[in-house]
Formats: C-alpha cells, sequence, structure tokens
C-alpha cells in the first residue's frame, strides 16, 4: 500500500489546471488537481467512473445541460461513466481534490 499527506504533493501550474499523479493500478488511478482562482477544467466523458474529493477552496461543478453545483472542502461527487463533468475554481484562493478513477 502506498501514502502520503496531500498537501506535500499540492502543485500548481499558472498555465493551466494542474494534475498531479498520486498512484495507478490495473484497476484504477489517483490524481490531485489543483487549481489556481480562475481556472477550470471543462466538461468532459470518460468511459470509467470518476469519484472527486474536494480537499480546499471554493468552485463550482460543472455539467453539460445542467447549472453550476457549488462546491467546497468536504463535497464529494461522483460521475458515472459516460456523464458529463468539469469544474472551475470560483474562489480566490486555490482549489484542490483528488480524483479518483476506477476502470
Amino acid at each position: 500500500m502506498d501514502y502520503a499527506n496531500y498537501q506535500d504533493k499540492v502543485a500548481y501550474s499558472d498555465e493551466k489546471a494542474n494534475k498531479v499523479e498520486l498512484g495507478k493500478t490495473a484497476h484504477g488511478r489517483m490524481n490531485l488537481w489543483c487549481l489556481l482562482p480562475g481556472q477550470g477544467i471543462k466538461p468532459h466523458v470518460h468511459a470509467g467512473d470518476h469519484y472527486w474529493v474536494v480537499l480546499e477552496g471554493q468552485g463550482d461543478y460543472l455539467a453539460e445541460g445542467q447549472e453550476p453545483v457549488a462546491v467546497q472542502p468536504g463535497t464529494l461527487l461522483i460521475a458515472p461513466a459516460g456523464e458529463s463533468h468539469g469544474i472551475k475554481n470560483t474562489g480566490s484562493e486555490g482549489l484542490v481534490f483528488a480524483s479518483i478513477s476506477a476502470g
């Protein structure tokens, strides 16, 4: 088993949302996403399920055809396979969330 303190892995990019790989197995992967204010990930679709856990900051969860949903630390999001999902940092601080993907 691998483990880490996510705070030691937080890394931002001035150009775009930054993905930090935390781990990968044959059946899933875990990434840490770090977004500066105003940065986002456009709604997109994957073949596998995605689970997001917001750790720091504020933002809007985005899904095509739906109103944005406000997120904050402690928010848990589930995007089943084939469901549109994205996010935008709407706060004044960094937005950090863990993304767990199955499949």
